[in-house]
Formats: C-alpha cells, structure tokens, sequence
C-alpha cells in the first residue's frame, strides 16, 4: 500500500526591541490558541521552534504554556528545534557567535524541557555552504530548507520527498525540503486539497515524507477550527498518512544521497537584496516565465550579503557586530563580565535587523535601536572603568579598505568618516543609544513615486552641501534641488590626528559651480572631542582666481525614538528667549541654538555656532512596505544650517558648530 510521512509544524519567534504588548498579543493570539489545541490531540506529533528570546518572555510571563509544553514533550508529542537563540542570521555573525547562540539554545532546551535538540531552524532560510560544518559542530544532524533549494541544486519533483545529506570540509548535516506547494495550500486553509497533494506524494517504499513549518505568527483564533480539522482528516487517513516528528523520523530512515546547495535564503529575501532597478526587472522576468515549471530553478534573485551594500544602514550595523565582537573576545580573566558582555553581543545579533524584511526589518525603528543599545552595553561591560583613557583610534571600521576614525570617550563615542568628511555614529553611553542610527530614504521597487525613497546619501552629521539660489526647503525635502559642490559624499583626507584635545582634521580640495563653469574650493573640518560632545571648526578657502558667491549648508542628522510630542520637542533660543519648532513638519528659523529633548531618554541635545544659525528643521520620514502595507516610519530629524557669503580669491571664511550631550533628572 502507498504512503507517506509527514512532519508538521510552526515557527515562532518575537524579535529583541519589541514591546511587551507585541509579545502578549502574539501569544494570546497565536501560541496559546495552537498548542492548547495541539493538547487535545495527544497521538498528533508535530514538530515546533521557538526563539530564545520569545522562550525566555514565555517563561517569564506564562510559566503555565512552559508546563504544557514541558507535558507535551515528555509524551513524545512535541520535537521542540534548535537554532540561535536570539534568531541570528547566523552567515552574517561570526562562527564563535554562530555556535556559542546555538549551544545557548541547546542547553535552555535540554534544562527546561529534558531534550536536546538534534535538528534547528535557519532563521530567514538563508543557506552558504559553510553552515554545514557549524551545524555539524553544534550538534545538529539536521535542518529544513525549502524544496526550490533542492531543484536549484539539481534534483528532480519527483525526488523532494527526501532528506539528503550535505558537506563542507567533511563535516555533514541532513536536510528536509519543506514543501512550497504545501505551504501554499496551508496558506488558504484548503484541508481536501492538502490531503489530495499527500495522497499523490505517497509511495510503496513509506519512506517519502512531505515537511512543513508554517510561520506561527499567522496561525489565530480563527484558524483553531481549520487546524481541528485537519488533524482529524489526518488521523481519518491513517492508514496511508503517517504524522512524525522529525527525530523519529531520522531514527528510522537514513537520508537518500548527498548535495551541494549554493548561497540561497527565501525568495522575498532573495529578491529585496537586489536594488530597485534590478528588483524590478527580476518580478517582471519572474512573472514572464512563471508559465515555465522550471523557470523559478534558475532566477535567484541577490544574495543575503548584498544587504550590506544595498543599505550603507545595515553595513555600519553589521561593523558595529563585528567591532563589539572583537571587544568582547579581548576579556580577559573575569569570566562573569565576558559572558554578559557575550550576551548583549548576542542580543543585538537578532536576524530581523539586518535585511528588508515584510515585517519591518532595517525600517523597524525600534529594532535598530535594540540592536545599537545591546551593542553599546556589550562594549559598556568590556571596559575597565579605572583603567579606560579617553582617546581616538584609526581603523577600519566598516571593512571599505580605509580607516575611519573613532573617538572613544568615558560617555560618549564619536565615529568619523572621511566619505563625506562626515560624523557617522554618535553613542550617548548612560542611555546606550546611537543619536546617528538614521536610515535615508532609499528607492525601492514598491514605491510609487519618486518622493518616497529619493535620497541619494547616507543620512550623517557635518555633511558639506553648496546649494544653488533656487534651493528651498521643499526642493532640499524632496531631493529636488541642486547640488552645486562635489563634496557631499567624496573622500576627505586626514590633515591632523590630534591627541590633547583629541580631535581630527580633515580637508578636501574640491569644486563648486558656479553659471557654467566649476571653481576650486577647499574646504577644512576640524572635529574637536570632550567628554559630552564634539565641536566642528570649519573652514572654506576660495583657491580660485574668480570671486565666489556662496551659499553654504552644514547637515546634521539625529535620530531619536519618534516625532511625536510625547517623545521628542524642539526649541530655538534667540536673544535668550525660548520658542518650540514643530518637530513633525518643515521649518526654517533664524536662532542663536537649538535644543532637542529627547524625552524618552532624558537627554538635551544643544546645537549652537559662533555666529547666528540660519536653519532648516525637517524630519525624515520613509515609505516602506510591511504586511502588504505602506508604512511611513521616522527614522531621524534633519537640520541644516546654512549661511550665504561671498569670498575672494585666496580668501577664507570660517564657523564653528557645537553639539552637546546633557542627560536630564526629568523628560522636560
């Protein structure tokens, strides 16, 4: 008689930086619904992977879904899954990270539930060759990928009801296919149709087995009667439909063959790497040959990495991984100390971050700042406070092949780039939190216009732009102006690495236009460090031979929690006096300073110059699709200060911007 075995079950996961409410919703909504109808049918095995950081919420609030889960486990009804156990992309961290998250998994598992896991769950899907020896190495023997990997990788339909082994440098892990079809079918709830695809999948040998984990999230209230059903349609075919778990699964089978998978994630991942020109060529090609069966074999769209260079956002954070990775590693003796530090450095190496993901991802906000505030207390926890000295260190920081310049204070951290001459991470250490995690307006194939993703340059600080007279506010909001200079994203050179005061010097030698012609103009930054803030001496030197008109503007980017009142206010001081600037809508403004109250974290942000700021005050709101919808998030608030002056030549003209960190007893 035909048969076949079938493994079935979810994927749960919160991200680190949500809030509490998230969590509880989730729950209330999702796992408590599944599982406490998965209790009602004991003799149903199925197969389920949780965070470790959606665990440790769980054990914490709900230490009742812990017992059952614990019950359902020891009745060899539920194979709980290991993987990192704040849900890495473990490609993307290194592999002492990648295996040390996955023995923090393993072993949460085995105290609270009495099992070790033998196979895991790849957070996004994303596969390079090299993870089969991690695994191996972790312990695992085996994971799930989706079946359009094993096509891609050369096997036929009728062979993706398999596991097959796979290698690197002779250590092995066996896979499972999870069927995209039967996903599909799951999706739109279709019980007769899922149990005529098993029935066609069934053969004489039993082996063959069809695997599926669908996204726990999606799984509500209103699907229990749908999830009853199917279970009973399941124990109705019984005699040719066998659910197993996956261990028992390996205890009994041994994997068909071996394969090589190339790099692969999901195909939405897959396809978001590529830039929005590309993107869009690939949906349209993509929706060409859809007629074709194998045409999805050979169109992968990017590679998980190229996020790092599709967003310059996601490449700094990915550094910022690296460099406190390298830190943590250099603790020595105290072993207490290094394992926090090692905990942080896990907590922000969450996998959600670090693409564009459908559920915010690199857009979320809060998430970026739940990465940066772990980052900044592992590197808080490696310090020795009576042995630590403020100073600048030249190194290459964002891996680009040149060496940036970072400024490490007893409170505050200052990195500068010499793209752009330009501030590029701003750490306030008593509220760990980046004021230059900002993230620019990038195209993207979703949006429908050119004003939702028109920026062209990072979002830093003390960037260089030469604005022609016809330049407004607007036309600057929506990238619709002119840039007359050639400053704004080229390389500045290091005139000076100052160590008392700390401070850097930095110059480049460009151009501006000005009617047809373009003249020489150099311009010199010198950034100087103190314990709270930085100040930026600059200096413009007309190096032509004509007389230049200039209308010059320095940005500064600050990214807090949200535009909102209750988060955010503005004032501008001007002969003493105050006044709020709205902080969700364009401005200008002429004022002696201007202070920023960050008023979730209790922090002044003082603004001021030696001479009068003429200033422009906007925020920076971008377009991003989430869940099948259009979403604007702040990401940062921009202001620029600007003056219009005329110079000789071999003449010069000088200003100086100062911002100061202040942390506050009260939020106003």
């Amino acid at each position: 008689m035909n048969s076949v075995q079938l493994i079935f079950g979810t994927c749960n996961h919160q991200p680190e930086g949500s809030v509490h409410s998230q969590f509880e919703s989730a729950y209330q909504e999702s796992y408590k619904p599944f599982l406490t109808t998965l209790n009602s049918f004991p003799d149903f095995p199925v197969v389920l992977h949780y965070s470790g950081s959606l665990l440790k919420w769980i054990q914490k609030n709900h230490p009742e879904f812990f017992m059952l889960l614990e019950e359902m486990v020891s009745r060899k009804q539920v194979e709980l899954l290991g993987g990192g156990f704040y849900n890495p992309i473990l490609s993307m961290i290194p592999n002492a990270d990648k295996i040390g998250q996955m023995e923090m998994l393993t072993t949460f598992l085995r105290t609270n539930f009495g099992n070790r896991p033998r196979g895991c769950l790849l957070s996004g899907q994303v596969w390079e060759p090299g993870l089969a020896l991690i695994l191996d190495s972790s312990g695992m023997e085996y994971t799930f990928l989706a079946d359009r990997y094993f096509l891609i990788a050369g096997l036929e339909e009728k062979e993706l009801f398999l596991p097959y082994l796979t290698e690197d440098q002779g250590k092995v892990v066996s896979v499972f296919p999870l069927s995209i079809d039967l996903g599909r079918l799951i999706a739109k709830y279709r019980s007769v149709e899922i149990i005529d695809y098993l029935k066609d999948a069934a053969d004489t040998t039993g082996r063959r087995v069809a695997s599926i984990l669908i996204d726990g999230n999606k799984f509500t209230h209103n699907n229990e009667k749908w999830l009853i059903g199917f279970i009973e349609a399941v124990k109705k075919n019984s005699g040719w439909l066998i659910p197993v778990t996956s261990r028992k699964y390996m205890r009994n089978n041994r994997p068909e063959g071996k394969i090589y998978f190339p790099c692969l994630a999901d195909e939405e991942i897959m396809a978001r790497a590529l830039d929005r020109k590309r993107e869009k060529q690939y949906l349209k090609i993509k929706e060409k040959i859809r007629k074709y069966p194998a045409g999805n074999i050979f169109l992968h769209g990017g590679i998980f990495r190229q996020f790092m260079t599709r967003y310059p956002e996601i490449d700094l954070l990915y550094a910022r991984m690296i460099y406190t990775h390298l830190l943590v590693n250099q603790v020595r003796g105290d072993k207490y100390k290094k394992k926090s530090a090692r905990d942080e450095l896990w907590k922000g190496q969450a996998g959600c971050v670090f693409w564009n993901s459908p559920a915010g991802g690199i857009y979320a906000n809060h998430l970026r700042k739940a990465a940066y505030r772990a980052f900044l207390e592992a590197e808080k926890i490696t310090r020795v406070p009576e042995m630590f000295i403020p100073a600048i260190i030249s190194v290459d920081f964002d891996m680009d092949g040149d060496k940036e310049f970072l400024y490490q204070g007893k409170i505050m951290n200052a990195y500068i780039h010499k793209r752009g001459g330009s501030l590029f991470a701003l750490d306030f250490l008593p509220v760990y939190w980046n004021y230059l995690d900002t993230l620019s307006r990038w195209p993207e194939s979703y949006h429908e216009n050119r004003q939702q993703g028109c920026d062209w340059y990072p979002r830093r600080s003390f960037l260089d732009h030469f604005f022609t007279q016809d330049t407004t506010i607007a036309s600057f909001d929506t990238m619709d102006y002119q840039e007359a200079g050639d400053f704004l994203c080229s390389s500045y050179e290091l005139v000076e690495n100052r160590k008392e005061p700390p401070g850097i010097t930095l110059r480049f030698e460009g151009s501006v236009k000005q009617g047809r012609s373009r003249y020489a103009l150099a311009l010199e930054k010198r950034f100087v460090f103190s314990e709270t803030g930085v100040e930026v001496y600059i200096k413009l030197i007309n190096i032509s031979p004509e007389k230049l008109k200039l209308w010059y503007g320095s940005e500064i980017n600050l990214a807090l929690a949200s535009m909102s009142p209750e988060s955010m206010r503005i004032f501008g001081i001007k002969d003493k006096e105050k006044h709020e600037i709205t902080a969700d809508k364009k401005s200008r403004d002429r004022v002696d300073s201007l202070v920023i109250r960050d008023l979730i974290n209790k922090v002044a942000i003082i603004l001021s110059s030696d001479r009068k700021l003429e200033i422009w005050s906007l925020p920076v709101v971008t377009t991003s699709q989430a869940e099948g919808s259009m979403k604007k998030i702040y990401q940062s608030s921009c202001f620029i200060c600007h003056w219009q002056l005329e110079l000789d030549s071999q003449d010069s003209w000088e200003t100086n911007l100062s911002l100061k960190l202040q942390k506050k007893k009260s939020a106003l």
